[in-house]
């Protein structure tokens, strides 16, 4: 077992929005176990301030990007620097920073595209990823083919994209060109780019424009603006904060006033829009894990 100190950490608020609940399952309170694909049957726990991980896959990186760590000092940062106002103090971006789980997050978001993620896209990741123990070129096929199979929209996505989300999980040079190699990918826009950057850990520098974040911007922030579009991203600037036109799309908005918290902005827009910040947003979120992720 492995375990580092996280007092500012709530575990189960901050996986219920990361696309890393994509491949772990909720157990009970303080309680997730890698459910599918590589390392399965690995569990996190948290508890009195302490995150811990067991079993294979446990490393310091996972707790790193499960904690929020990666990103804490720049998000808080910022918070106090923009003025922002949080709704969920313990809440953290929760990212994966290895190549196999960046991995699986990448697909995760792509599967995630117009279509409910607590049943479909957790479905669908353990049909992809069932028996599958290791990421080699035989697994990729093999998700591929699963992938072209499946009726939905989604996953025949997926299928053309699963050998270049592979190699751009071990991407280790600079996040905006990162952006502009996924905004250059068949079937992927500025909402699945930018959350693919998020929940990989390459910058908190982005705002993932979707359904969760327009409505948060309008009834919390006061913001009607409209989404980003990928040729603009592409024609302009790939990286939002130097992008000339960013305070025309909602994503550039979020970056430009919130600047390094963009990405806790919309993680808290998720949990809003889904379990609302009244007295009893904790039972509500309570019941959607153990109906949904469990």
């Amino acid at each position: 077992m492995l375990c580092v100190e996280a007092p500012w950490l709530w575990l189960d608020e901050s996986m219920y929005p990361s696309f890393l609940s994509s491949f772990y399952s909720y157990v009970g309170p303080g309680r997730w176990v890698r459910s599918t694909g590589p390392w399965r049957g690995s569990e996190l726990g948290y508890r009195d301030g302490r995150l811990c991980c067991s079993g294979p896959g446990c490393s310091l990186d996972l707790l790193r990007g499960v904690s929020g760590e990666w990103c804490l000092g720049e998000c808080l940062g910022w918070v106090r620097r923009s003025g922002y106002r949080r709704l969920y103090r313990g809440l953290v971006v929760s990212a994966a920073l290895g190549a196999v789980d960046r991995f699986l997050v990448s697909v995760a978001v792509v599967l995630s595209r117009r279509t409910r993620y607590a049943t479909n896209v957790r479905r669908w990741m353990h049909i992809l990823f069932n028996g599958i123990n290791a990421i080699d070129e035989d697994s990729l096929r093999l998700v591929a083919e699963r992938a072209a199979r499946l009726p939905s929209p989604q996953p025949r996505t997926l299928a053309r994209l699963v050998k270049d989300l592979w190699r751009l999980a071990s991407w280790e040079g600079d996040a905006w060109e990162l952006r502009r190699q996924l905004l250059g990918l068949p079937g992927v826009g500025p909402k699945t780019a930018d959350a693919i950057l998020l929940f990989t850990g390459r910058t908190t520098w982005v705002a993932p424009s979707d359904t969760n974040l327009a409505r948060f911007a309008r009834e919390v922030l006061g913001l009607e603006v409209r989404p980003p579009q990928k040729s603009t991203c592409l024609c302009y600037d790939p990286a939002c904060p130097r992008c000339a036109i960013r305070g025309s799309c909602l994503s550039g908005t979020i970056v430009g006033r919130y600047g390094g918290a963009a990405g806790l902005v919309q993680t808290e827009a998720y949990l809003y829009n889904h379990v609302g910040a009244g007295p009893r947003w904790r039972e509500e979120l309570r019941k959607r894990l153990e109906k949904h992720y469990s």
